[in-house]
């Protein structure tokens, strides 16, 4: 697997071309897969062909470093941040943060992985209280906080895993310019106190776990007065939307698998004036469009989006046992069971969370339903099952999701959430 590390979902017409035509060269079987932190991967690659991915990754302006492993992981916005009215543009802000870190030594020699995300507005699309860091955008106290009077709620120390766990607040106000410097302190506490003995208690939350609340955020905060005081202020510019997008339209590719043709005609949009394309976090395509454009028809008249642009529940999935080894489950078949028996049941707002193993990479322990994939002994020896998770806030908010039933058989999932639809 080859992960592209794609910075708010953001990439040009020529750049979703050469994606396709990667795919369509190395992996003609296998298509570009989604995922939920804005990257695209190229699956079922061998090791030959992984540098031939590579080069041409880069030669479109590209590129994998930094999307896996123990360091800065993709930076993810909100798809609609300064393309909705009321939000204000975060690709400055979030080019800033990440340039500035990729230019500490400690970056690729970290604990373990470290998340950002970014929301534009208070619904908080960037799930920031299951990321280390969660930075909410929002006016700021009399307009003073930064550039067009914009200031952030900073949200942190939470994550997925086995045993997830919501971040807390750890700065109510704070102002935009102070961003990189909040930032860099909490990823130098993290390098410096981060557990690197124990893989599965080593991210930023373990920090906080161990030290306390109280102490952990003193630290923070000595250290982000230092780092503020290294730094200055930052100077950058944080845009407004414009007035005229009035057009905007979802693409929902099953299991985040879109083709090669997909790809190219989605890069196609992209090159066309008037129009805007940013990836989501949920296996979705977000298009913004001036009035004027006649988005729905150059949609309708695209084969390879008309299933995408269906009207349909999201079903948000993890690669699962079809291409990652840790997965226990094939999550594919699950959500193809679920669209076959429940489809036209699901109401479109519907989101149910599928992962392949209880690490949950699919938010399905915080999900409003979440499946969470496990085995069970039968006469025939060991068949995949799933425990059952019901009413989280997909790290919105808060509030993970409750473990209702465990164990059960691919039947009864469609049976037990056929009930919870009625």
């Amino acid at each position: 697997m080859q992960r592209v590390k794609i910075l708010g979902g953001d990439l040009t017409g020529r750049q979703w071309r050469a994606l396709a035509a990667i795919a369509r060269r190395l992996t003609p079987d296998s298509p570009l897969h989604l995922t939920t932190r804005q990257d695209i991967e190229l699956h079922d690659l061998d090791d030959r062909q992984v540098p031939q991915a590579q080069a041409m990754l880069d030669e479109a302006g590209m590129t994998g470093l930094g999307a896996c492993g123990d360091t800065l992981r993709n930076v993810t916005v909100c798809p609609r941040a300064g393309l909705k009215g009321g939000t204000v543009d975060l690709a400055n802000l979030a080019w800033h943060v990440r340039r500035l870190m990729e230019r500490e030594d400690f970056i690729y020699n970290l604990p373990r992985k470290f998340k950002i995300s970014f929301s534009a507005c208070e619904d908080a699309c960037g799930r920031p209280w299951l990321n280390d860091l969660g930075f909410v955008a929002r006016r700021g106290q009399n307009g003073l906080s930064g550039p067009n009077g914009w200031e952030f709620l900073v949200i942190g120390a939470g994550s997925l895993g086995p045993r997830p766990a919501s971040g807390v607040i750890l700065m109510e106000h704070l102002p935009s310019a102070d961003v990189p410097a909040f930032v860099l302190a909490a990823m130098r506490v993290f390098h410096e106190h981060g557990n690197r003995s124990d893989r599965g208690r080593a991210r930023l939350r373990h920090v906080r776990e161990r030290l306390g609340d109280a102490e952990f955020l003193r630290l923070l905060q000595l250290t982000f007065e230092k780092a503020r005081a290294e730094l200055g202020p930052a100077q950058v510019d944080l845009p407004a939307a414009p007035d005229d997008l009035a057009q905007h339209r979802t693409l929902l590719f099953a299991d985040g698998n879109l083709s090669s043709e997909a790809a190219e005609v989605i890069g196609d949009l992209a090159d066309r004036a008037g129009v805007r394309v940013r990836i989501g976090m949920d296996h979705r395509v977000e298009l913004f469009a001036q009035a004027q454009v006649p988005l729905d028809q150059w949609l309708a008249a695209s084969p390879a989006l008309s299933e995408a642009t269906r009207p349909q529940a999201t079903i948000l999935v993890c690669p699962g046992k079809r291409w990652c080894n840790r997965a226990i489950t094939r999550t594919d078949n699950m959500s193809g069971l679920l669209r076959r028996e429940l489809g036209d049941k699901l109401p479109p707002q519907a989101t149910v969370c599928i992962s392949g193993c209880p690490n949950g990479c699919a938010f399905s322990q915080a999900a409003p339903i979440g499946l969470s994939g496990c085995l069970v002994t039968t006469s025939e020896g060991k068949a995949e099952a799933f425990d059952l998770y019901v009413g989280g806030q997909q790290g919105r908010g808060d509030k993970l999701a409750e473990l209702r039933r465990r164990k059960l058989t691919a039947d009864e999932v469609v049976k037990a959430i056929g009930e919870l639809l009625k």
